[in-house]
């Protein structure tokens, strides 16, 4: 009889992905409705105190989840103009709507929209720093004569999010690398000195 090997118990960090995976694979098969704590830890074959000693409530739970799941931005380079650096964050803000990250898919982001909690979380977690890069490459733009500061309002960086989420909306698919290129060129052209 072969010696058995004593099995053991995830912590930390591994623990931790482990309940990020669960979460988001429930997350993925019965919405955020039907998503419980029970399942969650059912998942991660572990017991749910393991999930109420890191998190009380589920909204945070997959708060923590989404965020773990979404890929860092890439950082504006100062060697690259506002257009090509606006390209690259537009680029990697597609590749989360497409599915091509571990973010969960546009069926589930769908439910941002029905959900206030999940609607709250993409705006935090999703939207807002990627509006705030978008103002950080605007700003660098005005300051290196790209862009025509008088052409800035507090709405031209949610210009290319938006059509981004239009395309979306209407195609039920992201913008492909020519009608994103498109869409760049409308925020430079908004913005352009004149």
């Amino acid at each position: 009889m072969p010696p058995q090997t004593a099995r053991t118990r995830r912590r930390g960090k591994e623990l931790e992905d482990a309940l990020y995976d669960a979460t988001l694979a429930e997350l993925a098969v019965a919405g955020y409705g039907g998503l419980t704590m029970e399942g969650i830890a059912a998942r991660a074959r572990t017991g749910k105190a393991a999930l109420y000693r890191r998190w009380t409530c589920k909204h945070d739970l997959v708060q923590s989840a989404l965020r773990y799941a979404l890929p860092a931005l890439p950082e504006p380079r100062t060697d690259r103009s506002a257009r090509e650096n606006l390209l690259a964050v537009f680029t990697a803000h597609c590749d989360i709507l497409s599915g091509k990250t571990a973010f969960p898919s546009l069926a589930i982001m769908n439910q941002l929209l029905h959900e206030p909690e999940l609607r709250a979380i993409f705006a935090d977690a999703v939207v807002a720093p990627r509006l705030a890069i978008t103002e950080s490459i605007l700003q660098a733009g005005v300051a290196n004569g790209e862009i025509n500061a008088a052409a800035l309002t507090p709405y031209t960086a949610r210009v290319g999010p938006a059509l981004i989420y239009q395309q979306v909306l209407l195609t039920g698919a992201p913008p492909n690398k020519r009608q994103l290129e498109h869409i760049v060129d409308t925020v430079i052209t908004l913005t352009a000195r004149f």
